[in-house]
């Protein structure tokens, strides 16, 4: 069973550049707002499927602060600790991973994997990451394993055999036919 949704948390101070945040990265992805709460919780979805959340997990801000703009993705994760959360959502092309990823950053994300490929998680793996205003490792991948690659481009090569053996027969045709 694919999985059904994802909550992350927040606190009400830093649920407005949470929300801001999302709403701008996930836009080019297909995301609108479902429902939202405002302070409390947001519930963004594709296609009718509300699969994205953001809600408040208390008011204790000491535990959750805001990432640092000025630092590096590495400096904010020695500053913030380790143990946040990872969030990846598919899309479906390369182009779309890239420009997710410099969305992201206008809106505020800190550079945290520019897209490329990742060979050491498997070949075909084509990824960017940011960290979202809490920390959050947020990714943009489009997966295509050389096995499909490979049957992706079948069609084409079937297309233009099935085309050059068609057009052999209907120039045998027209031939036999006196048009030509």
């Amino acid at each position: 069973m694919p999985l059904g949704h994802v909550s992350l948390p927040m606190t009400p101070s830093t649920y407005k550049p949470m929300r801001d945040f999302y709403l701008s990265t996930l836009a080019p992805l297909g995301y609108t707002l479902f429902e939202e709460k405002e302070g409390c919780y947001l519930g963004l979805q594709t296609h009718h499927n509300p699969d994205f959340w953001l809600h408040c997990g208390g008011d204790d801000d000491s535990n959750m602060p805001l990432v640092d703009p000025s630092l590096t993705a590495d400096e904010n994760r020695k500053k913030l600790g380790t143990g946040r959360t990872h969030v990846a959502f598919n899309v479906a092309s390369r182009k779309m991973v890239d420009a997710w990823y410099h969305n992201a950053i206008k809106a505020g994300g800190i550079p945290n994997g520019e897209p490329g490929e990742r060979p050491e998680y498997v070949k075909g793996y084509y990824a960017a990451f940011v960290l979202d205003p809490l920390g959050n490792n947020v990714e943009a991948v489009y997966f295509c394993p050389w096995w499909m690659q490979a049957m992706n481009a079948v069609p084409s090569v079937l297309t233009v055999l099935f085309g050059a053996v068609a057009g052999h027969f209907a120039i045998g045709y027209a031939k036999s036919a006196g048009w030509m």
